[in-house]
């Protein structure tokens, strides 16, 4: 639906510590798992899609550090940026929420080629340090494009010309960051992407032309079994209150796939393979 042409993802993902439990077995978030793989900067490279940034800023210890050093590396590829993500939506507006805070601060590390003073850990220092160098030139385009913006509408189109959509999580909790996004998106599509959970993953998105709220997902059989539970009101309940509402549906006892009603709603269960 979005060919990309061979560039770089501005990919504002973060890795946290990962840890063992008492009985031994390394313990982490499931994104951090997945950057900690080999395969993961295969697939990147396989798909066209090569983070702006360096390792030593996604797996940086510091998350405030780690963003600004997304944003810089970005700018300093923005004409190679194909796509922007993060897991959430509410990653990608918290981002240029921060860039309204600290362009200016970028576009002078851009002009002089020196990384800001705020990035204190050495190995991020170092690799980014790599890539910036002077471009006095790319910060006057920067500062003039940001500049012209009205209330910063249209900012991701603006500084990155070739991006084709803006991926991510959108649907669920993520609803209320929509339109918050699309300022920042202009008439860029926003992608909401698979429906999953740390467990495991359940669905793909079927129609990625089709607006976040209108995401329709098919659930992928044979990537663990599900099951549905039934959600069925009460006949004649008039309550108002959250607590009370949630309190008088009746649980039923989960279907099948193949056992799904159109028009139903379902509690999903997932049961992966391990």
């Amino acid at each position: 639906e979005f060919p990309i042409k061979s560039g770089r993802a501005l990919q504002f993902i973060y890795s946290s510590k990962q840890f063992k439990t008492e009985g031994g077995l390394l313990a982490g978030t499931a994104t951090t798992n997945v950057y900690n793989t080999d395969q993961f900067k295969a697939t990147m490279k396989d798909i066209l899609s090569q983070s702006c940034s360096p390792d030593e800023v996604i797996f940086g210890a510091d998350y405030k550090q780690s963003l600004y050093c997304h944003l810089l590396c970005g700018l300093i590829y923005s004409d190679e940026v194909q796509f922007i993500s993060s897991t959430f939506a509410h990653g990608i507006v918290h981002a240029f929420r921060t860039f309204e805070q600290v362009w200016e601060e970028l576009c002078e590390d851009i002009k002089e080629g020196v990384l800001s003073s705020r990035i204190t850990i050495p190995s991020m220092r170092i690799a980014v340090s790599k890539i910036l160098k002077p471009r006095p030139e790319l910060a006057a385009t920067i500062r003039r494009k940001c500049s012209s913006l009205n209330n910063w509408y249209g900012l991701v189109p603006q500084l990155w010309p070739n991006a084709k959509y803006i991926y991510g999580i959108m649907t669920g909790s993520m609803e209320p960051y929509l339109k918050k996004l699309r300022h920042y998106a202009g008439d860029l599509p926003l992608l909401s992407s698979d429906y999953g959970s740390s467990e495991g993953w359940i669905g793909a998105n079927v129609n990625t032309r089709a607006p976040p709220e209108e995401a329709v997902f098919t659930v992928l059989p044979d990537i663990g079994y599900f099951e549905f539970i039934p959600l069925r009101r009460d006949v004649g309940s008039e309550e108002t209150n959250l607590t009370a509402a949630l309190a008088v549906y009746n649980e039923f006892e989960p279907v099948g796939l193949t056992e799904v009603k159109v028009g139903e709603e379902y509690e999903v269960v997932v049961t992966n393979f391990a």
